[in-house]
């Protein structure tokens, strides 16, 4: 019987970081070196005749740089236009600014231009709100009248890019009186407002006043009647407002939509027009008696919540607001809706229709792919509410958000609040299910109004579903490192001359990994399984409602001509297997060839979304395909809380390699599948896992990472990429490299080295040019590293790296390519267990085959 492949080593005691004794500080880097340059420019420019030549010279060179920029700006137009598809409007129920029928036509008619980005910092972190920038220095703010200047530039950066320009308060608005009935205990009148321009501005209202001893506060809200939404504020005390202002679709009209004929000077686009429509019901209800104007709580879901935390962050008189689940222009930032995070609400879909198309103004789409360039994000938008109340109420697992998004913009916001002195007038509630609407959730809306009013108290809400932050690892772990006591790194200490010295060497860079990855406690392997289905009275088949996020997910996935059925692998934990069927409906015989298919950061939805066209083609080449949800994502999201209370010197990642490899181990043990020919397909997340996994598990046969892989020692704080803190102070991935920012280039672990132990395996790497977390010159070179170990194994040919011009995604039509890679390594695949190569057929060479995969050469195109 062939041996099974032994589990993940642990760390070994003996190892101690490679050292050096001295540490050069005579070294100016770039960014030091460019700053002291200019600076000497401009005080001889200043004080000096000479100087007064140069900023002649300059002047001359500003016209140029001038005609530069604007070049630059038309090719940024024209590379968005290449990448992202053309927008649809054929759902749309309401008008885009200027009557424009798309986004190509307001292009058209407008002739604008993209930023200049390259002169724009880049920022993948939030923007802080509590700093100030004066030149090239931010300042930290320290009194309330340096945050009221920050927060009118707030606004104007949002109505510019995000909302449009909005007209001022109208100073002629009359009110009618339509009609007033009794609907048991409660008065409803129907108010018509009229204001602007020859009064042609209109705006109904829908007053439902209850009996008893005035004034009353205001639930104010632009969700129709027949939500039931405004039901138990009235019964708990509230005037209920309700205003026309929302989307045709629920039923009623939008009578904000007409503000585009009445101000034709200001381009506030349909979530602006709806938010600038609840200002106008506030202009009226403060001049009712029965109204306390100082308790006006508004809220909405999903659209509707888009627009009334823009309401109450642009307007003062509001006192609180509950944002119900708005995800991606509420209180999601741009930054933690991208596509690496598998969301919907992403700049570029969001705003490419067919019916959110003119939501926002569409500047905004400029932005797509370039999130890291935004002066703003959504957690400045919610900090405009501050100190009034302000209730960020979401489902963790709803499919247009996420979790994590909402915790990094939960504490931003925070920190104002903190500064203001009333930090418990911000809530975070997350709850559990989808995006739909759960009528007694208002419940908790009214609640949190009453305590912001002082009318009752009620617990603060505040809850975590990751809760990772770098500091709480460090209590919990009580680890310190100094990383001056590591070697600084150069690509000239990876590979070694002779393949006798590179066993040497691979064992080094394997604990180095391993270090980072932390200590891996002792486990137990899991037996696994030799057919499916198992026989159902094992311990691990659960009832299908045992996980009710399985069951939101649909788990498995219905696809044609396509078996499923669950794995076992790992600590207790299961995977979907999905395989083709013949025509009988029974799985095709023999053994299958598989991919393990491993997930963004799809903190919502695990490996559900997105993935039925790439599983559909799989299938059809003969491919199984083993899918699940990683620790910390989908069904596993809440599983993460506690991880580092509970395992404080492993790491996430560690983890989440330990698993695949489970998975592995399980896959192995099936009579149905090729243990040969298991392939590894990873984007963003996945493709570091996948990576990492391939590096220390010599069974996977070939791994593709599409955006996963990072050259971290490019990478320094400052430069606009995450870097090293993606690992260790956001995600949470790899705590212990949190003690090298600044110190990069002693890194014990980068994916040059990573890939280096793949070697001499195929791997595909994908390296997008416009990429907003990775250089795409820093992959190249570290890849370029890493291919000098596959030219002294004699492959270089396994070794690609693809650079399209694209930004971090993972579509369709890079699905396929991906796909089709690894169809045609299948294809050339004889069994050789010693490093699971991939060497050609007798009829086919192995370079030619290689090079031919996707239609290109196996260098960079």
């Amino acid at each position: 019987m062939e041996t099974l492949w032994p589990a993940l080593p642990q760390q070994e005691p003996s190892y101690v970081p490679r050292c050096r004794l001295s540490r050069s500080t005579n070294n100016m880097n770039r960014r030091e070196f460019i700053k002291s340059g200019t600076g000497g420019l401009a005080a001889l420019a200043a004080t000096s005749e000479a100087g007064r030549k140069v900023a002649g010279a300059q002047d001359a060179d500003g016209q140029k740089n001038s005609a530069a920029i604007l070049e630059r700006r038309k090719h940024y137009l024209q590379t968005l236009q290449q990448i992202l598809p053309r927008t649809t409007t054929y759902e749309m129920t309401g008008r885009m600014t200027g009557g424009d029928k798309n986004w190509e036509a307001w292009l058209a008619r407008t002739g604008e231009l993209p930023p200049d980005f390259e002169s724009m910092p880049s920022n993948n972190f939030l923007p802080n709100p509590l700093t100030r920038t004066e030149g090239a220095r931010d300042f930290q703010i320290t009194s309330m009248e340096e945050w009221a200047q920050k927060r009118e530039w707030i606004r104007s950066q949002f109505e510019h890019w995000v909302y449009g320009s909005m007209p001022p308060a109208p100073e002629n608005l009359r009110a009618i009186l339509i009609e007033t009935h009794r609907e048991d205990r409660v008065t409803v009148r129907e108010v018509r407002l009229e204001f602007g321009p020859a009064h042609r501005g209109v705006l109904h209202l829908h007053l439902f006043v209850p009996d008893g001893q005035g004034p009353f506060p205001v639930f104010l809200t632009n969700q129709p009647r027949s939500s039931g939404w405004i039901s138990p504020a009235i019964r708990r005390g509230y005037i209920a407002c309700i205003y026309d202002a929302t989307d045709p679709i629920f039923g009623v009209a939008d009578d904000s939509d007409k503000f585009i004929d009445v101000y034709p000077d200001y381009d506030f686009a349909c979530i602006g027009r709806w938010a600038w429509a609840g200002m106008r019901a506030v202009d009226y209800l403060c001049t009712l008696p029965e109204v306390e104007p100082q308790k006006i709580g508004i809220t909405g879901h999903s659209r509707n919540a888009k627009q009334a935390l823009l309401a109450a962050a642009f307007d003062q008189r509001i006192g609180a607001v509950v944002a119900s689940s708005g995800t991606s222009g509420e209180c999601l930032p741009w930054r933690y809706c991208s596509l690496d995070f598998w969301g919907t609400g992403s700049i570029e879909s969001i705003t490419g229709g067919p019916h959110n198309t003119h939501w926002f103004h569409p500047r905004l789409r400029f932005f797509a792919g370039r999130e890291d360039k935004l002066p703003i994000d959504q957690n400045l938008l919610c900090v405009l509410v501050a100190p009034r109340g302000l209730m960020m109420y979401a489902a963790y697992s709803e499919h247009e958000g996420n979790a994590f998004g909402y915790e990094q913009a939960y504490r931003s916001v925070q920190s104002v609040y903190r500064f203001m002195g009333v930090e418990d007038n911000v809530q975070l509630h997350l709850r559990s299910g989808e995006h739909d609407f759960v009528p007694n959730h208002v419940e908790n809306y009214v609640n949190f109004f009453d305590s912001i009013f002082g009318r009752r108290s009620y617990p603060k809400s505040e809850t975590w579903i990751n809760g990772y932050t770098f500091q709480g690892w460090l209590n919990a772990s009580g680890e310190h490192v100094d990383p001056l006591l590591f070697e600084t790194r150069s690509s000239a200490d990876l590979a070694t001359s002779d393949l006798s010295a590179w066993d040497e060497r691979k064992k080094e860079i394997r604990r180095e990994i391993l270090w980072a990855m932390g200590e891996a406690p002792p486990g137990l392997p899991f037996a696994g399984v030799s057919t499916l289905p198992a026989p159902e009275d094992v311990y691990w088949i659960h009832p299908p409602g045992d996980n009710p996020l399985r069951m939101l997910f649909r788990r498995p996935l219905k696809l044609p001509n396509t078996g499923s059925a669950i794995v076992p692998y790992g600590d207790g934990l299961r995977a979907d297997l999905y395989f083709p069927l013949g025509p009988d409906g029974q799985p095709l015989p023999g053994e299958l060839p598989v991919v393990v298919w491993l997930h963004p950061y799809a903190y919502a939805t695990g490996y559900s979304r997105w993935v039925k066209a790439a599983f559909d083609s799989l299938i059809h080449k003969g491919f199984a395909i083993v899918a699940f949800d990683q620790l910390a994502f989908g069904t596993r999201g809440p599983d993460f809380r506690y991880f580092y209370h509970q395992y404080p010197h492993w790491s996430l990642l560690g983890k989440m390699v330990e698993d695949t490899r489970a998975a592995i181990s399980a896959l192995s043990s099936l009579q149905m599948i090729d243990r040969t020919r298991i392939f590894l397909v990873g984007y963003a997340l996945g493709g570091k896992v996948g990576l990492v996994t391939a590096a220390l598990d010599e069974r996977v046969r070939a791994v593709a990472s599409v955006c996963g892989f990072d050259p971290l020692r490019y990478s320094v704080p400052g430069d606009g990429a995450e870097g090293v803190r993606h690992y260790s102070h956001l995600h949470g991935l790899l705590p212990r490299l949190g003690f090298f920012v600044g110190e990069e280039s002693r890194l014990p672990f980068d994916y040059d080295r990573v890939l280096a132990l793949v070697a001499p395996r195929p791997a595909l790497i994908i390296a997008p040019q416009l990429d907003r977390y990775v250089r795409v010159e820093a992959a190249r070179s570290e890849v370029d590293e890493a291919r000098n170990v596959y030219n002294l194994l004699g492959h270089p040919e396994a070794l690609r790296l693809e650079t399209p011009l694209d930004f971090n995604r993972f579509m369709q039509a890079r699905q396929q390519q991906v796909i089709d890679w690894v169809a045609q390594l299948r294809m050339m695949c004889e069994h050789r267990p010693a490093y699971g190569y991939i060497k050609a057929s007798p009829e086919t060479d192995l370079t030619e085959g290689l090079k031919t995969i996707g239609g290109t050469a196996p260098s960079d195109r």
